[in-house]
């Protein structure tokens, strides 16, 4: 009874070290990315300029398949992400924003139906979308953050 009791112990035990040890391997091609956007006001009264940084939790770029951040700078607003995963972009101050897809890249994101990414920031500075299916290609796709009488801000989603 007692040698039943010690077995079933370390076989729990056992199975829960697996779980510990794998979850770190599945959060890190599993997190949601998000991208905060602000607007800063020049002192010289110049133009506005759209600044955006890497604002997540966890960074998918540190992930093996990501391959790093030597081409994809959190500070620039460049995140890393997988197929049929989801970007936030969090404008600060609640601005409107957009995202334009004009730097000879496709668009990643879901096009139609329930998913579809409409490129404009809701009334509360949000904007969330899904990028695309398995047929995606892997790789950067360029777009730029354009925010009403502001500089906008060409920056990256690194698919991998």
């Amino acid at each position: 009874m007692f040698n039943r009791l010690i077995d079933s112990k370390l076989l729990q035990f056992g199975l829960l070290a697996c779980v510990l040890l794998a979850s770190p391997m599945l959060q890190a091609e599993t997190k949601e990315q998000k991208v905060r956007i602000s607007v800063t006001e020049p002192a010289d009264g110049k133009q506005c300029e759209v600044k955006a940084a890497f604002g997540g939790d966890h960074d998918n770029c540190s992930n093996k398949k990501a391959g790093g951040r030597a081409d994809c700078a959190a500070d620039t607003g460049c995140v890393c992400t997988r197929q049929e995963k989801h970007i936030t972009w969090v404008m600060e101050g609640k601005d409107a924003f957009n995202i334009v897809f004009d730097q000879g890249n496709k668009n990643p994101f879901v096009k139609e139906g329930s998913s579809e990414c409409n490129f404009k920031s809701n009334k509360k500075g949000k904007l969330r979308c899904r990028v695309k299916g398995k047929d995606t290609p892997r790789g950067m796709y360029n777009y730029t953050i354009d925010v009403a009488h502001c500089k906008p801000l060409t920056t990256r989603v690194k698919i991998y």
